[in-house]
C-alpha cells in the first residue's frame, strides 16, 4: 500500500463523517414523532429519484405480497400475492395520445409509489399506486393536467397475465410465473373488464371512475378517457384478483362475479379505500414499536433524543425493508387456496413469515442466509415465530438446500455454505435477545435430540467437509460460495473463521448447562481450527485472506466477505497490524460514495458485473457487516462515519438485495423543441478519451436517447470497444446503430462526428468519413430527455472516460467539407454561427461547478467532472474519471437477478442495538458490548425488552449505560 494512501486512511475516519445522509422529510419527522414513538411513514420515504438513478423500479407490499411498477408512468409488473402470480410482462401502461408515457422522476414509500411525467405537447402526469392492505386488490390514481388547445386522449392498457399457481406448482427462488403457452382473454362485463386464465381459476377484474370507452383485443382490454383542452382529470382504477366461484377455469363470465363485485364495491368508496391502505401500513408500523400491540409476539426498541437524522433513519429504514418482508396469508387459514393437503402431518404454515424478498423472487422463501442478517429484530418484535421458524428449520435437512418455502413446507434450492454459521447465528440469537434459555433444552420430536445438540451438530459440520490429510473444510466450487467468484473457493477463510465461533459459542451455552466435558472438547477443536484458519492470513496480501484449493496452493480473492466473517468473528484473535491492514483494504479498494462494491478492481477476476458479490456494487448486508467489523475491530469513531456513509443508500427507498454504484458524471441540458429534430442532425465533439469499455455502446459522448421495453426515441453519439465510435438513432421508433471499423486511440485529441441526413448514416473521425449506412425514416423524438455530455441519460452506467470539448447538436446534416473543416480549425469559431446550430458547449470556463450552453446561454451544472487543457488554441475543456466521479449506490436492476425489497436489510437495525448501543445479552441477562468506549453519538435506545423487562440503552460522550 502507498504512503498516500496510508495517510488517507488515518485521515479517513474524520472526513468520511462528511457524506452523511439525512432528508428534510425525515428531521421534521423525526422531530414531530410522540414522545417514546417513532416517526411516522409518511417520513420514511425515498428521495425524489430521477429516471437516470432508478436501475429498478420501485415496489409496493401489503403483507400478502407486493407489485413492482415499470418504466411506464403508471405500468405494473410482477403482481406476486401467492397463490397469485403474474408473468414477467408489464401491464397497465398509460398512452397520451397513443404514445406510451414514460416516469421522468418516482418516489417510493412502504404504501405507494408515486411517479410523474410530463409529454412532448406539455402534458402532465401523476400517478399513485398502492395495494389495498391484506388483499389482492390494486388501487391506482392518476391525474392527468392537459395545458393544450385541443383535446388529448388518455388510455389504459388494462392486460395482466396473472393465474392461480396453486400447489403442487413449486414455489422457489423463481415464483412459478405463467409461461407464454397460457392463454388470456378479455371481456367486458358491464362497465368492467374480466381477464381470465385459461389453464387456472384466476380471474382479473378492473373497475373504472369516470367510466371509460372500454375495448377489448386477444390478451387484454383498453379502458379510453378523453381530456379536453385546458383542462385537468383525475381518474380512478381498481384491479380485483380472486378466482372463479366454479374454481375451474372461466367458462360463464357470470362465474367470475364474485371478483367482479368486490371490485366495484372498492370502487364505489375508492376514497376510502385509498386512504385505509395508508392507514392501516401506519397502524402496522406503530405495532412493531408498541408493546402488547396484538400483531407480533414482541415490541422492538425506539431510537430517540438524538439529532443524528442520518443513523436514526438507517435503523428505521432498516426495520421498515424487513416489515415490508412480512406475509399474513401462508398460514393455515389459507391453506386451502394455497392447495396444500390435508391430513395428519400435512405442512399447513406459520401464521407470520418474512420472506426473503420481492416482487421478482424468493416471494415466499426465507433463506437461512438472509433471515440471520435481521435475526436480532425478528426476534425482539416477533420471538414466537422466529421460535416456531428455528424449529421448523430443525425439522428438515438444512444441507438439503438453502431455504425453506413457506407455501409447501419445502427446502428449496441448492446447499449453501453459509447454512451452519446462519442457521447457527439464528437460534444464538433468538436464544439471548428473547431471553428463552430453555428453549436449548427442547427436544426436537423429528431428531429426538435437543436445541442444544442440534447445535453442537451444526458447529461440528465441518469436519466431514475436511478432506484427508488436510485440517479445513473444503467449501466446493463457487456456486456453493459466491457463485459468481470461480477463485472464491474451497477452503476459504470466512466460513472456515465459523466454525471456529460456532464451536466457542456452543462451547459457552455446553459449560453454562453444567458440561464441561463437551465444552473443553469443543474449545480445544475451536483452538486447533484456529491456528489453522490463521495460516490464510497472509500480510504480503495487504489486508486480504488466502484461499486455499485442494492441491495446496493459495489464492488471495480481494473480496469483503473474509473481512465481514473471518475479521468480525474472529477479532479477538488478530494482531491489531492485522486489523490496521484490513480496514486499509475497506477503505482503500472497497468504499464508493455512500456504498461500496463486494470485490476490489485490484482482484484478478475484476471487473465482475453483479451487483451483490461483483465490483460493480455489494449484497445488502455486507456494508452494514463491514461497519459492525469496524466496531469489533474497536474502531468506534470509523464505525459511526461508516453508518453515517451508508444512510445515504437510503435515499431509494427501502434495502434492497444489493446496491450498484452509480458514477455521476455529466453535464445535463435541458430538453427543448429544438433538441428533437425529426429529419436529419449532426452530433460532434472534440474527445481525449483516457481509456474505452469493452463494448462499443458502454460510453456515451454526446446523448439524447431513452428506450421503453420496445419503443425507442433519440440519438446519440458513442464509443467503446477499443475506440470504436457508434452513432445510433431511432428512426420510425426503432434504433439504428452504425459502427465504424477504424478507431479513435486513448490519448491525443480527436473530431468525431454522426451525421443522418434522411437518406443515410455517417460517422466521420478526424474529419474523414469511416462509415457510410443507409437508413431512413423520421427521428424518433425523446421528448423530456435532457441532452448529455458524457454520460447517458438513461443509464448512468454508460459514461465516458476521458476529455471532451466542443459539444455540438445541429438540425441539419453538415456536408463532409463542413466536417473536415472543423477538424482543420485552429480556433472553435468555426461551424459556430452556422444557424443551424441548436446547441454548443464549448466548455471555456476553466473552472467552477456550471458550464454555459452558448446557444441559450443557460447556465447548467456540472456533475462529478473536472477541467482540464483542451486541444492548443481551444482553451479548457471537460475532463470526466473515476477520481472525480461522483459515486452513489442505487437499488440494483432486476436483470442481475437482484430483488427490489429483502430482509437481510434488517442487518443496519441488529447492528446498531448490538453494536452502536452495546445491546449483547446473554443467559437471560442484559448486557452492553465495551461499555465504557464512547459511541461518538448522543441517544437513547428505548423499550429494550427482555424476559418481559423493558429497559434503555444510553449513549453518551462518556459511554453507554443501561437503566
Amino acid at each position: 500500500m502507498s504512503q498516500s494512501n496510508r495517510h488517507s486512511f488515518l485521515t479517513w475516519s474524520a472526513v468520511a463523517g462528511a457524506a452523511t445522509f439525512g432528508t428534510p422529510l425525515f428531521g421534521a419527522g423525526l422531530a414531530a414523532a410522540a414522545p417514546g414513538r417513532p416517526p411516522k411513514l409518511a417520513s420514511l420515504t425515498s428521495d425524489w429519484l430521477p429516471a437516470r438513478e432508478v436501475k429498478h423500479s420501485p415496489t409496493v407490499s401489503n403483507s400478502w405480497g407486493a407489485v413492482g411498477s415499470s418504466p411506464n408512468v403508471l405500468g405494473i409488473r410482477n403482481f406476486t400475492l401467492a397463490p397469485y402470480v403474474d408473468g414477467f410482462s408489464d401491464s397497465c401502461e398509460l398512452n397520451v395520445d397513443g404514445v406510451r408515457v414514460t416516469t421522468s422522476e418516482s418516489r417510493w414509500s412502504a404504501y405507494e409509489i408515486t411517479r410523474k411525467a410530463t409529454t412532448a405537447s406539455g402534458v402532465a402526469v401523476q400517478t399513485k399506486t398502492r395495494l389495498a392492505f391484506e388483499r389482492n386488490e390494486l388501487l391506482l390514481r392518476i391525474a392527468v393536467s392537459n395545458p393544450t388547445a385541443a383535446p388529448i386522449a388518455v388510455s389504459v392498457n388494462a392486460n395482466p397475465r396473472i393465474a392461480k399457481a396453486a400447489l403442487p406448482a413449486k414455489w422457489e427462488w423463481d415464483p412459478p410465473r405463467p409461461g407464454g403457452n397460457r392463454t388470456f382473454t378479455a371481456k367486458v362485463s358491464g362497465s368492467n373488464l374480466l381477464i381470465s386464465d385459461s389453464a387456472s381459476s384466476a380471474v382479473t377484474a378492473f373497475a373504472f371512475t369516470p367510466a371509460p370507452m372500454l375495448t377489448t383485443a386477444s390478451a387484454g382490454g383498453r379502458a379510453q378517457w378523453s381530456v379536453a383542452a385546458g383542462q385537468s382529470a383525475t381518474i380512478d382504477i381498481v384491479m380485483e384478483v380472486g378466482q372463479t366461484s366454479t374454481g375451474a377455469p372461466l367458462a360463464d363470465i357470470n362465474d367470475g362475479n364474485g371478483v367482479v363485485d368486490a371490485c366495484n364495491a372498492t370502487l364505489g368508496t375508492f376514497g376510502a379505500a385509498f386512504s385505509t391502505t395508508r392507514k392501516k401500513w401506519e397502524k402496522r408500523w406503530q405495532d412493531a414499536f408498541t408493546p402488547g400491540n396484538g400483531h407480533y409476539s414482541g415490541s422492538l426498541p425506539v431510537l430517540t433524543n438524538t439529532n443524528d437524522t442520518a443513523v436514526a433513519r438507517l435503523y428505521y429504514m432498516s426495520i421498515l425493508s424487513v416489515l415490508a418482508c412480512e406475509r399474513t396469508n401462508l398460514g393455515p387459514e389459507f391453506s386451502t387456496i394455497l392447495g396444500r393437503p390435508t391430513g395428519p402431518g400435512a405442512f399447513q404454515g406459520l401464521d407470520r413469515v418474512y420472506v426473503t424478498g420481492a416482487p421478482e423472487f424468493a416471494n415466499t422463501v426465507s433463506y437461512f442466509w438472509d433471515t440471520s442478517y435481521s435475526s436480532i429484530i425478528l426476534t425482539l418484535l416477533d420471538p414466537r415465530m422466529i421460535k416456531a421458524k428455528a424449529v421448523y428449520w430443525l425439522t428438515k435437512d438444512i444441507y438439503a438446500g438453502y431455504a425453506i418455502d413457506w407455501v409447501s413446507g419445502r427446502t428449496v434450492g441448492p446447499w449453501y455454505s453459509a447454512n451452519d454459521l446462519t442457521v447457527f447465528t439464528t437460534i444464538l440469537n433468538y436464544v439471548n435477545y428473547s431471553g428463552d434459555v430453555s428453549f436449548l433444552d427442547t427436544t426436537i420430536s423429528s431428531s429426538g435430540k435437543t436445541v442444544l445438540e442440534h447445535l453442537k451438530s451444526i458447529a461440528t459440520n465441518w469436519q466431514r467437509l475436511v478432506p484427508q490429510g488436510q485440517s479445513l473444510a473444503d467449501y466446493g466450487e463457487n456456486h456453493n460460495l459466491l457463485e459468481v467468484l470461480p477463485k472464491y473457493v474451497h477452503q476459504v477463510a470466512s466460513f472456515n473463521a465459523a466454525n471456529v465461533w460456532m464451536m466457542q459459542k456452543a462451547a459457552s451455552l455446553f459449560d453454562r448447562a453444567g458440561d464441561k466435558a463437551t465444552a473443553t472438547d469443543l474449545t480445544d477443536r475451536a483452538e486447533a481450527l484456529l491456528s489453522e484458519v490463521l495460516k490464510l492470513y497472509d500480510k504480503a496480501n495487504n489486508g486480504v485472506w488466502n484461499c486455499r484449493y485442494s492441491n495446496g496452493t493459495t489464492v488471495a480473492v480481494r473480496h469483503v466477505l473474509d473481512f465481514a466473517i473471518a475479521g468480525n468473528l474472529l477479532a479477538p484473535s488478530l494482531t491489531q497490524e492485522q486489523k490496521t491492514d484490513m480496514k486499509h483494504f475497506v477503505t482503500d479498494e472497497l468504499l464508493a460514495g455512500d456504498g461500496m462494491r463486494a470485490l476490489s478492481f485490484a482482484d484478478s477476476q475484476a471487473p465482475v458485473a453483479r451487483t451483490d458479490h461483483g465490483t460493480s456494487g455489494a449484497f445488502v448486508a455486507w456494508p452494514s457487516l463491514t461497519a459492525q467489523t469496524f466496531a469489533r475491530f474497536g474502531d468506534y469513531p470509523a464505525f459511526l462515519s461508516l453508518l453515517k456513509r451508508f444512510a445515504g443508500m437510503t435515499r431509494n427507498g427501502p434495502f434492497s438485495q444489493s446496491h450498484e454504484i452509480l458514477q455521476s458524471a455529466r453535464v445535463s441540458v435541458t430538453d427543448r423543441p429544438a433538441l428533437n429534430t425529426a429529419g436529419a442532425v449532426t452530433v460532434s465533439a472534440w474527445i481525449n478519451p483516457s481509456s474505452w469499455p469493452k463494448n462499443h455502446w458502454e460510453s456515451s459522448i454526446i446523448a439524447k436517447d431513452r428506450w421503453d421495453g420496445s419503443r425507442h426515441e433519440g440519438y446519440v453519439l458513442r464509443g467503446g470497444a477499443d475506440g470504436k465510435i457508434s452513432f445510433v438513432l431511432a428512426l420510425d421508433g426503432r434504433f439504428i446503430d452504425v459502427i465504424t471499423t477504424a478507431t479513435v486511440p486513448t490519448s491525443g485529441w480527436h473530431h468525431v462526428a454522426g451525421v443522418y441526413d434522411g437518406e443515410k448514416v455517417q460517422i466521420f473521425i478526424d474529419g474523414t468519413v469511416q462509415t457510410i449506412r443507409p437508413a431512413a425514416g423520421k427521428i424518433t423524438p425523446s421528448t423530456g430527455t435532457p441532452v448529455t455530455v458524457g454520460n447517458c441519460p438513461t443509464d448512468s452506467n454508460r459514461r465516458f472516460s476521458g476529455s471532451i470539448d466542443e459539444a455540438r447538436v445541429y438540425t441539419r446534416a453538415l456536408s463532409a467539407t463542413e466536417i473536415n473543416a472543423q477538424y482543420e480549425a485552429t480556433t472553435p469559431a468555426t461551424g459556430a454561427a452556422d444557424s443551424s446550430l441548436m446547441l454548443r458547449l464549448p466548455f471555456n470556463e476553466g473552472d467552477g461547478t456550471k458550464t454555459t450552453e452558448s446557444i441559450t446561454a443557460q447556465a447548467v451544472n456540472i456533475e462529478g467532472a473536472a477541467w482540464s487543457s483542451s486541444r492548443t488554441g481551444f482553451g479548457t475543456a471537460l475532463a470526466l474519471s473515476d477520481a472525480a466521479a461522483d459515486h452513489h449506490a442505487v437499488i440494483a436492476p432486476a436483470s442481475q437477478w437482484q430483488v427490489f425489497i429483502n430482509c437481510a436489510g434488517g442487518n443496519y437495525a441488529d447492528v446498531i442495538i448490538s453494536d452502536l448501543f452495546g445491546y449483547s445479552p446473554e443467559d437471560a441477562t442484559a448486557r452492553l458490548r465495551n461499555a465504557t468506549m464512547p459511541r461518538g453519538i448522543t441517544a437513547t435506545l428505548s423499550g429494550v425488552v427482555l424476559n418481559g423487562k423493558s429497559q434503555s440503552i444510553t449513549s453518551r460522550p462518556g459511554g453507554l449505560s443501561l437503566a
